[in-house]
């Protein structure tokens, strides 16, 4: 008994002196709990006042973390989460992309005039940006699930906000189909992993000495089985399906965060997780596996983009086609890849909030459904025109903006990744993705033909608000700025990362 109270204590005091490193996690809880808890009233000037709880809330985790403070040095929580200079920047991008959406939400008529479940789906965005943060800190395999269902979850109500579109609905339910068959085969992959290493810290010296001694061929399934799961929340092949018709049928808002949020954590989960196989028996096969991943994104998603007729499928692929570029950032192995591959999500989050909110204003305030309903809009809104390149020939990968340094950047390391292994595969690698970016631009140079090149349709005489306006602008300054001084952002990750 005496041991079992002890035991108790010693538990008791490590979930005390690690809750400090939560600190973000109870803040989002916090305000998800107060907006649902508002939303129950009827009163109209408490529903106006949600987005901004939203807001408050969001604006006020990415300030702490952005300060840090909260813990002294990386610690752990009950060798389940992790606070390290990498999930702390990777919250950072996740407190971003939550306040970006709710600014976009504000921006959108259907959204604005919700009246049911208003406060649900600002709560919702809170509790997904919690799941995200969540999965960034995981050094645990069950964890990692656990984060990646809340995220999940989520993310299919979120689909389904407009409940009564027959679009919407048939998205949600694609997703969830989706998204259940790639959690059962992960938590498969996940138990074998438990019965090799005896643990499910997946940074651990346990685990990756146990994994020298186990079986290679096993370690591979196994391997296979865990990254299907992660390819999901990235939307690398062959688990990109349930993109086009989540991206076609929910609102705006939530595609800009669904092409961001669950990457950018997805990516960092995978950074975790395969850091532990570079000494293992099976780290050949676990490379061949994401080069090959890697090699197939990047061809669907690109290929795939150049035959669609609606901007918001095009994009869709072209979400797919960047988790291929980050594929074979992760493949870099022995370089010091882990700035570059924050700053290309850093630049992605950007690029794809920037995007969607000029097709937002196209979609509201000109009813642009296909690419044709682009003709002509670019010379009666010059501005919404000029946006729009600045965005697509950012996410082409050209100068002078940060899209072309987040790949150079990563085209260097898998270079200098291939000079220091000799890896065909690497090589490979390296001449498709040049290839298939001059591809790119063949979609992507689609849209501004249609804006400046392609006869006026009738748009009338509605006009941008200055608030759009003014958010187009506050997505697409990093991307100058970062162009001309990716520096500034790569030191700050450097000193991020080193912080002890």
């Amino acid at each position: 008994m005496n041991e079992q109270a002890v035991n108790l204590s010693q538990t008791l005091d490590a979930i005390m002196g690690g809750a400090g490193m939560l600190l973000p996690e109870f803040l989002l809880a916090f305000f998800f709990l107060l907006l649902v808890t508002l939303d129950l009233f009827k009163s109209p000037a408490l529903k106006r006042l949600l987005p901004w709880l939203a807001l408050t809330g969001l604006f006020s985790v990415l300030v702490l973390q952005v300060l840090g403070g909260y813990t002294s040095g990386n610690g752990y929580f009950l060798n389940l989460l992790v606070k390290d200079g990498l999930a702390r920047y990777g919250g950072m991008l996740f407190s971003a992309a939550g306040i970006f959406t709710v600014l976009m939400s504000l921006q959108h008529k259907r959204l604005e005039k919700l009246q049911e479940g208003r406060g649900e789906f600002y709560a919702l965005v809170l509790i997904l940006v919690l799941g995200l943060n969540l999965m960034a800190k995981s050094v645990n395999l069950l964890m990692v699930f656990l984060a990646i269902e809340t995220v999940s979850i989520a993310s299919y109500i979120l689909t389904l906000t407009f409940k009564e579109e027959k679009r919407a609905m048939e998205a949600g339910l694609k997703y969830i189909l989706y998204g259940a068959l790639s959690a059962g085969v992960m938590l498969y992959g996940m138990s074998f992993f438990y019965g090799f290493t005896g643990t499910l810290d997946y940074t651990s010296q346990a685990f990756a000495f146990s994994l020298l001694s186990a079986d290679g061929m096993l370690v591979t399934v196994a391997a296979i089985l865990v990254l299907a799961g992660f390819f999901f929340k990235i939307s690398a092949v062959p688990f990109h399906f349930w993109a086009p018709d989540v991206y076609q049928g929910a609102s705006l808002p939530v595609v800009a965060l669904f092409s961001t949020g669950p990457k950018m954590a997805g990516v960092l989960v995978l950074y975790r997780f395969v850091t532990n196989f570079t000494d293992a028996v099976a780290f050949a096969d676990v490379q061949l596996l994401l080069g090959i991943a890697a090699a197939a994104t990047l061809l669907v998603g690109n290929l795939t983009a150049l035959w669609q007729r609606t901007p918001r499928r095009l994009l869709a692929y072209s979400s797919v086609s960047h988790a291929g570029f980050l594929l074979l950032a992760l493949l870099a192995f022995g370089t010091d890849y882990t700035s570059s591959i924050l700053f290309y999500l850093t630049v992605l989050l950007f690029m794809n909030f920037g995007i969607f909110l000029v097709l937002q204003v196209a979609e509201e305030q000109y009813g642009v459904q296909t690419l044709e309903g682009f003709a002509g809009l670019g010379r009666i809104q010059p501005y919404l025109g000029v946006m729009a390149v600045l965005y697509l020939l950012s996410l082409t990968g050209l100068p002078p903006l940060a899209g072309f340094m987040g790949k150079l950047l990563v085209f260097s390391n898998v270079w200098e990744a291939y000079s220091m292994s000799g890896s065909l595969l690497l090589l490979a690698l390296l001449v498709l993705g040049i290839l298939l970016t001059g591809v790119a631009l063949f979609y992507y140079i689609k849209i501004p033909f249609y804006l400046f090149f392609k006869g006026n349709q009738s748009h009338g005489n509605l006009v941008i608000s200055l608030s759009d306006k003014l958010l187009l602008a506050l997505f697409a300054l990093p991307l100058l700025v970062l162009f001309f001084k990716p520096d500034l952002l790569l030191n700050w990750i450097e000193r991020l990362l080193t912080q002890t």
